[in-house]
């Protein structure tokens, strides 16, 4: 199948909008500025939301490393340190550039994701255009790439900025790796792995990279020796040297030593998120669910309803038929991928990108209690719409179709995608939007009552924030259930009530600073000082950096002592 599809200077007997098209098509820069400019205006609404309580606070607001703004003492924590089970200094690094830039306004932090993701996509576009040569299609890809729904998340969720820095530099390495090809050298294979570092240093999901440029070899490159002939690059020949599968898969060893150097720091770092307790199922018995998330990513790609900051892991409540079900659907794909892949490669090459580079995220190394997630498509979806895109494309070409109906329906599509994008990106506006549209969605979520509830307790609505905290304890008894009732209780002055929420906690994991410094801060406002010291001593040994638990600790002290009033500081 010829993949190049640039079009001929328009005919003048075309129709006039025939004609700009073409016109436009054959100008891949102003396209890929469209394409960026078009991917900005879509998603600067985003400009508009705060922050959320959804990691925002420990990435930016809270995090003094980002709020004393860009310095070498920044850097190097941000080198140094982890947060929130990631290490990913450059994108810690992009918050402390913002801050000094913005001060801590949260759309300072918006924007720069919105840029990100816009400047992607026109490099994006260029990117797939030298590889293919297909300037229609390429275009298509992208502009379905860069405005689906399933963006929403990544773009406007600040915390999330490690996906679109992560997404900016996977495609400097694709751009890097079509430059190499064309006259493979060291400095131009240097340029390939400064790429993926720079994203490794974002966020480790490109970890995948040196098998994704492995399947550009078999398609659209053709650079392994075998199919580089009948892969039909660009037109006019193929400008990318075949190389034999052994001398492919050695230009790879540097890229891969670094994905497993990054794969080993992230099991360091997320030691303590990995598994995600108990109630989640092992390893083996992930699979299934892993298989029917690789359907789900597909589904709403074509049918993006139900899109939440939360997706709940469903544990061990799949049904068998369910399972079965989802297995078929996805053999039946493969099979059909397999059984067309000599006709129209691109189907190969866009299912297996799907899946590799959904590997990391699929949840067969739990981190945390979620299953799915939006964000997780990013990526992926790169492979899924060059699939889509070229496989409608032919369809049409086959069965004669009159040229006008693909552009009418790429601009509908786009259309409505656009009109979800605005709806769901006014869901990311404030911490309670986000959780009240999860709950709408799923009422069985804890954390989604638990982190309603502590939207309401930060804006002072302290009996709605209780009703929303004992909700979330009612659905599961966990640490931070018990906590954050316990810290509202607290707040209303129901001491004793509190102090049995907090021994709750400290039942469930007796390893929580949080739980053990705000049970001291209960006991010590009861005149229980002696009670107290222990629960302040535990928390500093378990969060030796935390200055609150060190304060109260301190005073507890001075007060034994009769040497100040009783600890203050607050619960937290």
């Amino acid at each position: 199948m010829p993949h190049a599809d640039l079009p001929k200077r328009p005919d003048p007997r075309a129709g006039r909008l025939e004609r700009l098209a073409g016109e436009v098509l054959h100008r891949p820069r102003l396209v890929a500025c469209l394409l960026g400019l078009l991917a900005l205006l879509v998603f600067l609404p985003a400009v508009a939301c705060g922050f959320v309580n959804w990691d925002d606070n420990a990435y930016v607001y809270a995090n003094p490393v980002v709020l004393r703004g860009l310095s070498a003492e920044g850097v190097a924590h941000a080198f140094a340190d982890s947060f929130v089970g990631h290490w990913a200094p450059l994108t810690i690094l992009s918050y402390q550039l913002d801050a000094s830039l913005f001060g801590v306004r949260p759309w300072g932090f918006h924007l720069t994701n919105v840029l990100v993701h816009a400047l992607s996509t026109g490099l994006l576009f260029v990117a797939l255009l030298r590889m293919t040569a297909a300037s229609g299609r390429s275009a298509a890809a992208t502009l379905l790439f860069a405005i689906h729904p399933l963006r929403v998340e990544s773009v406007a969720w600040i915390a999330e900025r490690k996906d679109v820095l992560s997404v900016f530099f996977l495609v400097l390495a694709l751009l890097a790796y079509e430059w190499y090809c064309r006259r493979p050298g060291l400095g131009r294979h240097a340029a390939v792995f400064a790429a993926m570092l720079g994203g490794l240093l974002c966020k480790a999901t490109l970890v995948t990279l040196p098998v994704l440029l492995l399947l550009l070899d078999a398609w659209p490159l053709g650079r392994i020796a075998a199919t580089n002939a009948g892969s039909g690059g660009p037109a006019g020949g193929s400008p990318w040297p075949p190389r034999t599968a052994r001398e492919l898969l050695l230009e790879k060893l540097p890229l891969a030593a670094l994905s497993l150097l990054f794969a080993a720091t992230t099991l360091v770092t997320q030691s303590r998120s990995i598994d995600g307790g108990a109630s989640l199922p092992t390893v083996i018995a992930r699979i299934p669910q892993a298989v029917c998330a690789v359907n789900w990513y597909a589904w709403k790609t074509l049918w993006p309803t139900g899109l939440s900051a939360f997706h709940r892991h469903p544990a061990d409540s799949l049904s068998a038929a369910w399972l079965a079900a989802n297995a078929a659907i996805l053999l039946a794909a493969t099979a059909a991928v397999i059984l067309l892949a000599s006709t129209r490669p691109y189907l190969a090459w866009g299912g297996g990108w799907y899946l590799v580079s959904l590997l990391p995220v699929i949840g067969l190394v739990q981190v945390g209690s979620q299953s799915l997630a939006d964000r997780n498509a990013y990526i992926p979806h790169i492979g899924l719409m060059v699939a889509i895109v070229w496989g409608v494309a032919d369809a049409a070409r086959r069965f004669g179709l009159r040229a006008w109906l693909l552009p009418a329906a790429l601009a509908a599509v786009s259309v409505a995608l656009v009109a979800v994008d605005r709806r769901l990106i006014a869901t990311w506006k404030d911490s309670e939007s986000l959780w009240n549209r999860a709950l709408a969605l799923d009422p069985g979520s804890d954390l989604a009552h638990n982190k309603l509830g502590t939207a309401f307790y930060e804006r002072g609505d302290l009996p709605r924030a209780i009703d929303s905290f004992r909700r979330g304890l009612a659905i599961r008894a966990s640490e931070r259930s018990h906590t954050f009732l316990g810290l509202a209780l607290a707040d209303c002055g129901r001491l004793p009530e509190a102090i049995g929420h907090y021994e709750a906690a400290l039942a469930i994991d007796p390893d929580s600073a949080e739980a053990h410094n705000n049970l001291g801060i209960a006991l010590a406002r009861l005149g229980r000082l002696r009670e107290s010291v222990p629960h302040f001593e535990r928390a500093c040994d378990l969060d030796p950096r935390d200055p609150l638990a060190r304060a109260n600790l301190s005073r507890a002290h001075a007060e034994l002592r009769g040497g100040v009033p009783e600890p203050a500081g607050g619960d937290r």
